[in-house]
């Protein structure tokens, strides 16, 4: 799966970036967005955790065993969302190439007793850091308005910050994948703002500000 991915990946990039060279307009412009609810927020793969009986609440624990026991025990997981930082080119007719680089953050306070001065807390962070080339189709534009519909698909490369874990636990690639119908509204020459609801990686809503260069 990771190599597939891989190649995919560079598949995609490779087609479009073709096609970006030899367009002789230059209409470009960076977009930063905020996903509060991004997919691993909202799924919350559940196969690899215990749950403390019918009156849990909701709390999910994560244990990793050593030879004598418990190693760790992580639980109270905390979502902090995910930001994009997207580079768009204008190609041919209505399309526009797009070029989304992004990272989402979460947080697990782990019960660590695999260490020698003796149990203790910590709140450790996740990464997943998010590359996805894609291409956006103008639906309407006017002088100070906009909608577009935007498709991407690339890779998304994950990093558990706790040592414990196997390697190809704690650092592996994932196919990541995304569309949004977007609207933009002018502010003056330069800057946007940009509203957009969707399904994929990053989850189902975006906010944020567009900058022409």
């Amino acid at each position: 799966m990771q190599s597939k991915a891989i190649f995919l990946f560079v598949i995609i990039f490779t087609g479009i970036t073709n096609s970006l060279f030899a367009q002789k307009d230059k209409i470009q412009y960076l977009s930063l967005s905020f996903c509060p609810a991004a997919m691993y927020t909202i799924t919350k793969d559940n196969s690899k955790y215990m749950h403390d009986g019918p009156n849990s609440k909701g709390k999910e624990y994560e244990a990793i065993f050593g030879d004598y026991g418990y190693k760790a025990v992580g639980y109270n997981t905390h979502h902090y969302g995910a930001w994009q930082m997207t580079y768009n080119r204008a190609l041919s007719g209505k399309f526009q190439f797009n070029l989304g680089i992004g990272c989402e953050l979460s947080s697990k306070r782990w019960d660590l007793y695999d260490v020698q001065d003796g149990p203790r807390k910590k709140r450790i962070m996740d990464y997943r850091i998010i590359a996805m080339p894609g291409l956006d189709y103008i639906l309407h534009s006017r002088e100070n308005d906009k909608f577009l519909i935007s498709g991407q698909a690339g890779i998304m490369g994950i990093h558990r910050g706790l040592e414990y874990f196997d390697d190809n636990e704690r650092n592996k690639q994932q196919f990541a994948w995304q569309f949004w119908l977007s609207y933009n509204r002018k502010i003056n020459n330069n800057l946007w703002f940009d509203w957009g609801v969707g399904y994929g990686t990053l989850g189902i809503f975006k906010a944020g500000i567009s900058y022409n260069l």
